[in-house]
């Protein structure tokens, strides 16, 4: 089968390459995330993903274009939200309710340019996180596939997360420390004072 992969990472992508071709379906991975921010960090995961393209040696199709504003337009947003998130004013839905349209966004995208490729079915390596939400991946994955008349290879790879961790340590990946978007770097950056105060606290 011939198989157009979603990557959000490299690191997420190990397994499910692996596993794919180990099942000697032919892989191309596709990238495409405009929920990534700041562009430092999408470039540290877009190198990441390269190097290992290359090392591994399958395709990979990039929509290599820092595009934040698609991203936001979603939630009807302004770009001027990425200069100070928290003072913002806007209500931001908390995860994960605001993941169900940066999934949609994401596979639609990729569902769209299977259906162009002629690509026997569609998949993403989101569904190897045990931090994202398996069933709304699913539930997009599923009704792009109605929409774009391609199926959604669907798997979970979430037993295989902490493997796929020590391996892209030992590879020497890039190893992010957020989901992707402006808003789960500002909830982490949140959580790291709260637990800061806490520690000072004791």
């Amino acid at each position: 089968m011939n198989i157009l992969l979603h990557i959000c990472c490299s690191n997420c992508s190990l397994y499910p390459v692996r596993i794919l071709r180990s099942e000697k379906h032919n892989i191309t991975g596709f990238w495409f995330n405009p929920n990534i921010h700041p562009y430092e960090e999408y470039s540290f995961r877009l190198d990441s993903l390269k190097r290992l393209a290359g090392e591994l040696k399958f395709e990979v199709r990039y929509t290599d274009e820092y595009a934040p504003k698609e991203y936001l337009g979603m939630y009807n947003l302004p770009d001027t939200i990425l200069f100070d998130v928290r003072s913002s004013g806007f209500n931001i839905p908390p995860f994960p309710e605001r993941c169900r349209a940066c999934y949609q966004l994401r596979l639609e995208n990729t569902a769209r340019q299977a259906q162009k490729g002629g690509f026997d079915a569609f998949s993403t390596t989101l569904l190897i996180s045990p931090y994202q939400d398996f069933e709304q991946i699913v539930s997009a994955g599923k009704q792009l596939a109605d929409k774009y008349n391609v199926e959604f290879h669907l798997r979970d790879y979430r037993p295989h997360f902490r493997e796929a961790m020590t391996l892209a340590k030992e590879l020497g990946l890039y190893r992010q420390r957020y989901c992707g978007c402006i808003f789960s770097k500002e909830e982490r950056n949140k959580k790291k004072e709260v637990d800061s105060r806490k520690g000072k606290s004791l």
